[in-house]
């Protein structure tokens, strides 16, 4: 008897597992490959987003107030305002009113004294009375001479002197009037800026 033998490849399953095998590493690869191209996408705009968050709010240094010939030398103090660019998260806005100081000197001399212009009790804008040759805090009464150091202070409602601030002596010897602005807390004894 004459016996047929197949030759025909039989299938076991083992070859499919093989494909199987290489097309899953080839999807994961692919995967991985495309998910490492999406991050830095990705990463930069998140970066873009959040950049005004992670920016400290400048602090804004030394800023141009005015000329020293704007400062007459006759002792009396001269109000000036505080302006400049500020930003808001993703928003510039030049220009802007930040407060205010008081400039002074005295006869023949180039060194100028700033006061911030809030009083240090309740954070009013104090006046500066020619004829007296004092600060006036219209609010409370506190009065302070004419170098900002209160007058009276045992009955005078401000914790402390006004709040004096530093002028570039640098930009003094180019007839320049720069100062480092900052508010400080009110009602406190102690000169603390306001953050």
């Amino acid at each position: 008897m004459n016996q047929i033998t197949d030759t025909s490849p039989q299938f076991t399953g083992d070859d499919n597992v093989g494909d199987d095998r290489r097309s899953f590493f080839t999807k994961l690869a692919t995967g991985i490959v495309g998910a490492l191209l999406g991050l830095f996408p990705f990463a930069s705009g998140l970066l873009v987003v959040f950049d005004p968050l992670r920016r400290k709010s400048s602090s804004a240094g030394f800023l141009r107030i005015t000329t020293l010939d704007s400062v007459p030398d006759d002792g009396i103090a001269r109000y000036f305002p505080v302006v400049t660019g500020m930003t808001d998260a993703w928003n510039l806005y030049p220009d802007e009113p930040i407060g205010a100081v008081f400039l002074r000197r005295e006869k023949g001399s180039d060194q100028v004294q700033c006061f911030n212009a809030i009083c240090p009790h309740a954070g009013c804008f104090v006046n500066f009375n020619i004829s007296q040759r004092q600060f006036q805090c219209p609010c409370h009464d506190s009065n302070f001479e004419a170098n900002g150091v209160r007058i009276d202070p045992a009955h005078c409602p401000s914790p402390r002197d006004l709040d004096s601030l530093n002028v570039d002596p640098q930009r003094l010897k180019e007839r320049e009037v720069w100062v480092e602005f900052q508010n400080f807390l009110t009602a406190k004894a102690d000169q603390i800026p306001k953050t």
